[in-house]
């Protein structure tokens, strides 16, 4: 350290600003108000749904704070609002999530993979 941090507060509030901007963001907490929505779907539609928020949730958190969005529109190729647009096969494949039911589906998640987020048909 150059200058001792002494009784100087433009400096204690500079360190301030550089620590908070180099602290790695909280992890997002996932939403219960999802959770509380997936009671009246079915178990395999409420399954994938969790899967995705999960995944967008450890997404989001890895990208920095200001720029989680543009960012993950680059990423994607998609903005990040309209993932819940598409097909839950092709947001499982896009997110590259890893599960038995998404990846090896039978019965009726097969009919499920087909359905968007919010389990309407294509």
């Amino acid at each position: 350290m150059l200058v001792s941090p002494g009784k100087s507060s433009r400096l204690q509030e500079m360190r301030n600003r550089a620590l908070a901007a180099n602290a790695p963001a909280a992890p997002a907490q996932p939403q219960k108000q999802s959770q509380e929505s997936d009671k009246g779907l079915s178990p395999e539609l409420a399954l994938a749904r969790r899967l995705i928020d999960q995944r967008l949730a450890e997404i989001l958190a890895s990208l920095p704070a200001g720029k989680q969005l543009s960012l993950f529109k680059i990423r994607f190729g998609v903005e990040f609002d309209q993932i819940k647009n598409l097909p839950i096969k092709r947001v499982a494949a896009m997110l590259q999530i890893r599960h038995p039911e998404l990846n090896n589906p039978r019965g009726d998640m097969k009919q499920t993979i087909e359905l968007t987020y919010n389990g309407q048909r294509i």
